[in-house]
């Protein structure tokens, strides 16, 4: 499954109303994992057509602009502050790893986004796949 957040039920409404309306089941939950932030997560199918997927990511993009907007407005960013990234596993699922935003916005500091996704993927590869050998050895040799 793909999982969309949202912390916005209007904002949530609209990409729901799109999804029933080009015909994408999904399924939805609350996310209580942010705290004191409730969040609630759409699911669909990943295997969803590419070019859908696109759309969706542009819409939900745009949602997200939207929310930024709203909490501009209403002076509750700093009460709605989360971060998070995706990563593929090796059967292929998707997972989001919740990170604290102070975290991440410190390593942003030095490192490029793409740098830092490729340590996080890293970091997911050396979980599902241990390597409990000498940590210093040749790996062209190996």
């Amino acid at each position: 499954m793909l999982d969309y957040i949202f912390f916005n039920a209007s904002l949530s409404g609209k990409f729901k109303d799109h999804l029933t309306k080009v015909g994408i089941e999904f399924k939805c939950e609350d996310d209580e994992g942010f705290g004191s932030i409730q969040g609630e997560i759409v699911s669909i199918a990943d295997d969803t057509n590419d070019s859908i997927l696109g759309e969706l990511q542009d819409l939900y993009d745009e949602l997200q602009d939207e929310l930024e907007a709203l909490l501009e407005q209403t002076d509750d960013a700093l009460m709605m502050n989360a971060a998070g990234m995706q990563v593929t596993l090796k059967d292929g699922s998707m997972c989001t790893l919740r990170v604290s935003p102070d975290v991440v916005t410190r390593i942003l500091t030095v490192l490029e986004f793409d740098e830092l996704q490729a340590f996080v993927e890293n970091i997911a590869r050396s979980v599902e796949n241990p390597d409990d050998g000498h940590f210093c050895h040749n790996i062209n040799k190996d």
